[in-house]
Formats: C-alpha cells, structure tokens, sequence
C-alpha cells in the first residue's frame, strides 16, 4: 500500500498528455494486481478443514447415478473412463451408469452395451454440454448425480470419499479437484516432466480449498457430485454460456445451499496435449466467464454474501490479466524506443520504495505457494498465454462474438515437431522491440554520449526480466511429437512373461517399466532372454491383474547394465481384463504426477530444453521387429468416404488363392510389392508416387488382408519408389 500511495503522488509523469496517460494505465493495472493479491492471500493464507464423513455412518445408501458426458471424443480415451467408473467401489445395485452421448454414434451405444452400461442420446443438441446434461437429468432418477467428461477417470475411492459428506441436507455439489495423468504442453515441451505440476493444479487444489472457507467452490464442469434435488430447485445446469460449471454453481451458493471441497485427487483425466489446443480451451474459459458475469453479475445476484462476490469477481477480472501482463511488457520497451514515460523516478527512490514491495511480495508468495508454485512461472504462465488472451478478452468483452462449444481435443498423437507460429507471433515482435531497445541504448551509451542512467538502468532491468518469460514462451510452443496414443504410467514392478511352442510352456520373470492400457514396456537380463527368445511371447501375467495375452512389437539394445528391453502389445483383452488393468494403473501404480516444483529455474529450464530438443526422441531408436517378406499385392486409392466400403469389397474380391473376379470399385487400383512387414506397418515397393499422409487400402491376400493405412515416407531410386506405410486402426 505505502508502494502504490508513493507512486500515486510522486512518480507519475507530468512531462507530457501521452506521458500521464501511459502513466495512468501503469498505476492502475498495479493497483488492481494488488487487490488481486489481497484476495489471493485471503485465499491461501488458511485453507478449509479437511472434512470426512464415511459411508458407514449413513443409514441408507443411496442411488447414485454417473453421467459421463462425450460429444466427438475418441473411443479409447471414453472406454477408459467406463471402466473407471466401474471399478468405483460402491454397491452395484445402488449405482447407475450412463453414456450421455451427444454426438449420437451408433460405435458409443455399441461400447456403452458391451460394457452392459447405460446409453442416452437425444435428438436436439442445444445448449452442448450444459443441455446434455439437463438431459439426463429427465432420463435419471438417482438420489446423487456424478458428472464426468469423457476423459476423468474416477478412483475407485470418489463415492466413498464423497457421498457421505451430504450427510448435510443443505449440501447441493462437492467438488473434487481435476488432476491430468499426462503432461501438459508446459510440462511436455520444456522437457520439465519431473520438475513441473500441471498448470491447473494450484488452484484445482489449493485456490479451491481457500474458496470452501467462504462456501464459493467453483463447479469446474466435471468430478463433482450433486444433489437431484438441489438441481431441480435452480431448473438444472444453467445454459446460456459457455461455462455453464461456473454459472451452476455460483446460482445454488445464492440459493444459500453449502458446496463442499475435498483436495484429494479422486479422478483423473487428460490435459490439452497441444500448445494450440491449450489456448483454444483458454480462450473458451475466459469468454465463457465473462459471458456469466454479464448474464449473472455477481455483484448484483441476489443471495451471495460479500466475499462470495468478492471471489467471483475476482475470478471474472482474472481473465484479463493477458492486457495487464501487456502492459508490463510495453511500458520499459515503449520508454527506450519513444521515449514516452509509464513512470518518473529515480534508483534511489525506486530502491526505498519498489524493492522492499517486491521482496515481501517475493517472500510471502513463497511462503504461501509452499512449493506448489514460483514467481519465475507464474510470470511465464502470464506472459506465454497474455496475447492470446487478451485479444480473447477484449473481443468478448466489446464485440460479443457468438462462440460455440468446442470439446477440446484429447487423446492424440503426432510423429512431428511443430512450431505454433501464429500464436507466438506477438512474443516474436516484442522480443525484437527489446532487442531494437537494447540496441538504440547501446547507441546512445556509446556513441552520443547521451544516456540518462538514472531513468534508463531499471528499464533496462525491467525489460531483461520481460525477455526471460517472452523467450520461454517460445519453447512451450514447439510442440514435440506425441508417438503414444495411450498414456504410459511408470510402473517399476515385477511380472513374467510366458511363452510357448509346440514343445514346451516356459516363462520370464521380467520388470514391468511402464504400462499404458494397449500395452507396456518390460525389462529383463539379456543372458536368460536368449534361452527362449525363439518362442512366440503369448502373454504377461501380473499378480493383481492376471494374465493378458500379448504380442512382442520391437526389441530394444542393450541398456548400459546389460539388460534387454521389449515392448508388448496387449491383444483381444476381455472387458473384464481391460478393467482390471484400468484399476491397476490409476488405483495401484502411483499414477500422480509431482505436485511440487523442482529444478524450474528460467535458465535451467532453457538448457534442459536446448539440450534435449535435438536429440533423437527414444521412440525412434527402438527396432520394430519386422518380417523380411516379397508379396504381391494392391493398393487402392480413393476418397476417404469410400474407403470402408472398398476395403469390404476387397475382402470379397481377394480368396486365398488370389482374385476370383475383376476389382471394380476404383480404377486407380494398382500393383505393389511388399518387402518387409510388422504390426504397425510395412514398406511397400511401387514404380509410382504416392502423396505424404495419404490414406489407402493395401491388399495382399491371404497374408495381408485389406487394411486401411496411411502412407508417412517415401524415397525414390531410380526409377522405383520406396514408400513406408502405417496401418490405421
């Protein structure tokens, strides 16, 4: 406060209209970041009471009905949370589970019957998710309501942990945080996995337990549970914005229900894998809370007490911090470039008045962040993410785009490096305004003489520490290739192998290095492996699971401690098989990601990403096993709506023997040679090009049947081309 009273009444320039009003801006951005931190320290300084009421103690348990909402997602990261939910450990016969299908696809109503599950759909799709799940809430007639997106995984523990804090009949929804058992492109592109918490956590966790003091939990759209009853008095999950979480949740706290916290981590899910992605999900967040300020203004809604407005306006001006982070980065540069003054002080002043605010700002957010969080990445979360944001912001705010519900895109993978250019465009021109700055100082130092060191020596200082968040920005937005479609969980525990032929059973025992649901990696001494290295590996047996049956996919060279590494791929796994491995790796394995930071110093984290980003990622080093074949064969390229009708006429085209009757159905079908072949793909011989990502239907009955596949190389000698090939699911 003594900062902000001495930069009021001494610094603010008067040399100048444009001077004052840049000056103007400056103070006025300080002082709302200044309440922002008032309110930031409210929150952290004492979290809510851990509160926990056991099952047990309730005389009846009581129907429970969980909705897992889906619109356009993938089927393996959606058949992932059915089996979730199915290891939920809660009576059967008092829990309902329902596919809310949004995107009406006969292949979800299929899953949802094979896991003998639930499935909605309905005809109008108004209102997307806030509508899907009003919804089910005419089709459900459960006591509780559980709402999940279709990439949370619940923990076996969520209704235990949950359903009996509603002991309470003035309890409407609990919430739970929403944790990400992948990286996030933070974590991910800066190579910080081990030293980084996802972005979200700090105030999934902590943020959220500051809010349960004053009862303004934020619904977050997904791992929370409900009372049917609270709902219906409010006419279900409001509509009308984007967020339609926050929304619901700020409308049952005026209508003086109690929302409820628990920090644990009782569900898990995907976070955006892409820098692209990321910031397409923010800018839905920032607009969808400003739309609810406009439609619900907090300060004005009837019902809320002060410090409920208090935090949910604190929340909405959140979303606007992309202009003020600007107008940091502006100021010092627009200084040294134009000579317009933000601020009129000296060394002296600034180090009576300025350092101490920044070392006690400094020393409590360490205090009170306890390890969770760092100044250093707090400033590079605000600055990598400030111009997309404000542009988001101001565009709302002043233009109203209409904006519709978008699913951010989850479960992907990519096999190439890719610079998000256009989103890091602004960093780019501010990192050359500061070295234009730099260099019209340099000049003026240097040659002219002419360089007021009182005024220039803390812009300078100012604008280094910009460039440090500016150039960091720019690594987050190199996105590395994701090869896993399926995330890996680190495993570390003991396993065998079995394998077979006609002779004899025999098996390993191996160590389980990590595991996804599609497969896992297995190590395993060298000299024991070369005794049964000539049997087919038929399956992996792990104590809590069983025994999955499994194919060898590529061998690895030897580690520097001699021993051999595989990578297996799990085959026709049962829906009870696939759940069992499902509650091995989020219940069993230690799944959590760290939560604290280690080692994420601006400098370190630029090395450690220089230095990695040019190595050969490990997934390219492994050896496929591959067959060494000669087959004759054809492929047929055609439009992509065409082609699963083309492969089925294939089928019937092609006998063992070869073609029974003419291939009508493309004229363009044409011979190849196969030359070696594995699980993932082969590598056809052709005396044509094809095009780069192409998608084909190869044929080369009876070996290969017709498969769908997607043409990633090709090299030409001579006059013929060599041409890999990836088979598609």
């Amino acid at each position: 406060m003594i900062y902000l009273i001495w930069r009021a009444f001494f610094t603010l320039p008067s040399i100048g209209s444009i001077s004052f009003a840049a000056g103007m801006v400056l103070w006025i951005t300080e002082f709302i970041g200044f309440l922002q931190l008032c309110v930031f320290y409210i929150l952290v300084w004492k979290p809510a009471r851990k509160k926990e009421v056991p099952l047990k103690s309730l005389e009846k348990l009581p129907m429970v009905d969980v909705l897992i909402v889906t619109y356009n997602e993938p089927l393996d990261v959606l058949r992932r949370t059915i089996a979730g939910c199915l290891n939920l450990d809660y009576p059967k016969e008092r829990l309902n589970i329902y596919i809310c299908d949004d995107g009406s696809r006969e292949t979800v109503e299929k899953l949802a019957g094979q896991f003998h599950v639930h499935y909605l759909k309905r005809e109008d799709h108004s209102f997307a998710k806030a509508g899907n799940l009003n919804h089910a809430l005419q089709h459900t007639s459960g006591e509780f309501i559980v709402t999940l997106d279709a990439d949370m995984v619940p923990l076996a523990p969520f209704l235990q942990r949950t359903i009996g804090l509603f002991s309470d009949p003035e309890v409407a929804f609990v919430q739970t945080p929403q944790a990400f058992y992948n990286d996030d492109p933070y974590q991910f592109n800066t190579f910080s996995t081990d030293h980084l918490p996802n972005e979200q956590d700090f105030f999934m966790r902590t943020l959220q337990a500051g809010k349960a003091r004053f009862n303004a939990v934020m619904f977050v759209g997904s791992n929370a549970v409900f009372r049917r009853s609270a709902l219906e008095a409010i006419g279900g999950f409001a509509t009308g914005v984007i967020t339609e979480d926050m929304a619901t949740g700020m409308i049952l706290q005026a209508k003086k229900f109690r929302t409820l916290f628990v920090g644990d981590v009782l569900a898990m899910g995907l976070a955006p894998e892409s820098w692209g992605d990321m910031l397409k999900q923010r800018d839905r967040w920032c607009r969808g809370n400003i739309q609810c300020a406009r439609k619900w203004n907090p300060l004005t809604l009837s019902g809320l007490s002060f410090m409920q407005r208090l935090l949910y306006i604190d929340g909405i001006v959140y979303w606007f911090f992309g202009i003020f982070k600007l107008v940091y980065i502006l100021a010092p540069l627009i200084y040294m470039l134009f000579g317009v003054y933000f601020l009129k002080t000296d060394l002296y002043s600034l180090a009576c008045f300025w350092l101490p605010s920044f070392l006690g700002s400094y020393l409590t957010f360490r205090l009170v962040s306890r390890g969770q969080r760092s100044m250093t990445w707090s400033h590079i979360y605000d600055t990598s993410m400030a111009p997309s944001l404000a542009f988001s912001a101001l565009s709302e705010l002043f233009f109203r785009k209409k904006l519709n519900f978008k699913v951010t895109p989850k479960g992907q993978n990519s096999e190439k490096r890719h610079f998000h250019l256009s989103t890091v465009m602004p960093h780019l021109f501010c990192l050359i305004m500061t070295a234009a700055a730099f260099t019209k100082i340099g000049i003026d130092y240097f040659f002219f003489h002419n360089l007021r060191v009182n005024e220039v020596s803390f812009n300078l200082f100012w604008a280094f520490y910009n460039m440090i968040g500016l150039a960091l920005s720019l690594t987050v937005a190199v996105n590395r290739p994701r090869f896993r479609r399926g995330e890996r969980f680190r495993v570390n525990r003991p396993g065998r192998i079995e394998f077979t032929d006609e002779q004899r059973n025999a098996s390993l025992p191996v160590t389980i290095v990590d595991m996804s649901d599609s497969g896992a990696r297995l190590s395993f001494a060298s000299d024991h492996f070369h005794e049964y290295e000539q049997f087919a590996i038929r399956s992996l047996a792990i104590d809590p699971i069983g025994t999955l049956p499994c194919r060898l996919v590529w061998l690895s060279h030897k580690s520097q401690d001699g021993d051999e590494s595989v990578g297996i791929q799990f085959e026709e796994l049962s829906d009870r098989q696939y759940s069992r491995v499902i509650h091995y790796l989020f219940n069993i394995v230690q799944s959590q990601r760290p939560f604290l930071e280690d080692k994420t110093g601006s400098v370190r984290t630029l090395a450690r990403f220089l230095r990695k980003s040019f190595k050969v990622p490990q997934a390219l080093k492994r050896q496929n096993l591959r067959r060494s074949v000669h087959l004759d064969g054809y492929i047929f390229r055609i439009p992509e709506t065409k082609i699963s009708r083309a492969a089925m006429e294939a089928a019937v085209a092609f006998s063992d023997d070869g073609p029974r009757r003419p291939f009508t159905i493309d004229p363009e079908q044409k011979p190849v040679v196969i030359k070696d072949i594995s699980v993932s793909g082969c590598q056809i011989l052709t005396t044509f090009p094809l095009n780069l990502n192409e998608t084909i239907v190869l044929n080369a009955k009876p070996d290969l049947g017709p498969v769908k596949a997607e043409v990633r190389w090709q090299k030409k000698k001579f006059r013929h081309y060599f041409i890999g090939i990836k088979f598609l699911s």
